[in-house]
């Protein structure tokens, strides 16, 4: 059922997150704020290992296995921001290569499967469109 009627599940989809942006974009924040928040507690799991390791094989004070946790952090990201200097570039133009190929192919995709479609189909696909953008102002306003 889905796969017959792919495109137009994918037209009605792409009509409802213009018709509806507000939710797609606060959708969106949501999702990176979750994934910042993950982030976030790994970095302090991974601090508080490092912590935990330095007092207990060095036998140090409290204060001390911080100083110490805080400059093998400042290594550990000094090592990784030389690192990213290095690949950032390289991994820049790939995906700009990448995107720049998948939007021409898609494309391309697109006007022959538009040219493609019979009227009867053309004329389903356009409505439903319309029909989508139709019944999310309802839901918007």
């Amino acid at each position: 059922m889905i796969k017959e009627h792919l495109d137009l599940v994918s037209v009605a989809l792409i009509a409802l997150s213009i018709a509806m942006y507000d939710v797609v974009i606060d959708l969106f924040f949501n999702i990176l704020h979750l994934l910042f928040e993950v982030i976030h507690i790994m970095y302090e799991w991974f601090e508080l290992g490092i912590e935990h390791s330095v007092e207990h094989l060095f036998h140090t004070s409290r204060h001390g296995s911080q100083v110490v946790t805080f400059y093998i952090l400042m290594l550990i990201a000094s090592l990784l921001m030389c690192w990213l200097w290095r690949v950032l570039p390289r991994l820049y133009k790939q995906i700009v290569q990448s995107v720049q190929h998948a939007w021409q192919r898609r494309k391309s995709q697109c006007a022959a499967y538009w040219v493609s479609l019979t009227l009867s189909n053309k004329l389903s696909l356009v409505s439903t469109a319309a029909g989508i953008v139709y019944l999310s102002t309802f839901l918007v306003m």
